[in-house]
């Protein structure tokens, strides 16, 4: 028998860019060791329907004595504050131990919708890791600096059991607005993928 889900989904207390802030404020030289933990499927992007999203989900396999989040109350959900400047709602900010996973939303550029085929440029967010999975299991060249196309199985094996030192760079766009990116760094362990 089916039945409606009323409990609303946990959020998530440390996002993409406060796990990359927190790197870059007190792990910067080191990294943080992290692990591929799962892969989604393409997903439609609601602002662009040429673009398509996939969602990375890291386990963060070392401890982190400190590592920004947002506030999460009782019911799982974000504390909200206003701010004083701006009079908008915000999250309210803390720091936590120890976080356990994070997940990075990337969006990607559509190449043959029938095929599940993608593009990646070398300025996207998701291409610093992409291309180090990419080159982990040979499917790239290690000086690889070039954009690519791929489909998402072939990207799903790339990334599988593929363990790295995470590092965070600031990137920015033309138009002057800067991003955090994820670097990975030196594979610790890769899982041959069975065929």
């Amino acid at each position: 028998m089916v039945r409606i889900n009323e409990e609303k989904r946990e959020a998530d207390a440390v996002t993409s860019k406060l796990f990359l802030t927190s790197i870059n404020s007190w792990y910067k030289k080191r990294g943080i060791k992290v692990g591929v933990e799962k892969v989604s499927n393409l997903y439609p992007n609601k602002q662009d329907k040429n673009k398509r999203g996939i969602a990375v989900t890291l386990s963060i396999l070392d401890e982190m004595d400190k590592c920004r989040a947002r506030a999460i109350d009782d019911n799982g959900q974000v504390i909200m504050v206003e701010d004083e400047e701006t009079g908008e709602e915000k999250p309210k900010m803390t720091t936590i131990q120890d976080p356990q996973e994070v997940t990075f939303f990337y969006n990607v550029r559509i190449e043959d919708e029938e095929k599940n085929e993608f593009s990646v440029n070398p300025k996207a967010s998701c291409f610093p890791l992409f291309n180090f999975a990419f080159q982990a299991t040979g499917d790239l060249p290690q000086d690889n600096t070039k954009g690519f196309i791929c489909d998402i199985d072939e990207l799903k094996a790339s990334l599988k059991g593929i363990e790295f030192m995470a590092k965070a760079k600031k990137e920015s766009f033309s138009g002057g607005n800067s991003y955090w990116v994820l670097v990975p760094s030196v594979a610790i362990d890769f899982e041959e993928v069975d065929e």
